[in-house]
């Protein structure tokens, strides 16, 4: 059963990744860690085309990718009709876009799926893809199960939130968000500094 889920997953991914590639850019809703400068044009290497806050109604926020270490969760898009999921919607080149998708392990534990997205500055609407926990063992089946992120990840979320011009309302929703106690570390000082004095 297992394997059968995986070739799915693989199969799915595989036409989602090519439909992508057919054009000059891909437009990709970051919610997570990759919300911040410092964790997606730092360390994983990459420049977006452009940038737009976003909201992709019928989403919602979860963490129900298993971590390890001190990391006891990740962040993942979840379907839910009652709620909205904010990021930012980035346009990358397909050579950025498929850095993405290789550095967050997909087909495995992200798959690639296609979202409906409003962008907050012109309400234009968007189609673009984001990325939700894979099928499997890693993934936690119930919201109420999901363990509470790392306050270093969840630093991650709070900052890249600001920095991406999200609505105060969901910066604050991240700020309220419970952290695990035994994760107490805060986001590394030059990873905030450089994010800020970036041109």
């Amino acid at each position: 059963m297992l394997l059968r889920s995986l070739l799915l997953v693989v199969a799915s991914y595989t036409y989602d990744a090519s439909a992508a590639l057919l054009g000059d850019r891909i437009s990709y809703l970051a919610y997570g860690s990759n919300l911040h400068p410092a964790v997606f044009e730092r360390r994983r290497g990459i420049k977006p085309l452009a940038m737009s806050p976003a909201v992709a109604p019928g989403w919602r926020l979860a963490f129900d990718l298993r971590g390890g270490g001190a990391e006891p969760s990740f962040a993942s898009a979840r379907p839910d009709a009652r709620r909205e999921l904010y990021g930012a919607l980035y346009d990358l080149t397909p050579s950025d876009w498929a850095r993405v998708c290789a550095s967050e392990g997909v087909p495995f534990g992200y798959v690639v799926c296609p979202v409906r997205c409003r962008k907050l500055d012109d309400g234009e609407y968007e189609w673009g893809y984001t990325l939700a926990a894979a099928p499997g063992p890693m993934r936690i089946a119930n919201e109420a199960d999901e363990p509470v992120p790392s306050e270093r990840y969840l630093g991650y979320l709070r900052e890249g939130a600001r920095l991406s011009g999200l609505p105060d309302s969901w910066c604050s929703y991240l700020d309220d968000m419970s952290r695990d106690p035994t994760a107490p570390l805060p986001i590394p000082a030059e990873d905030t500094a450089w994010a800020k004095g970036r041109k």
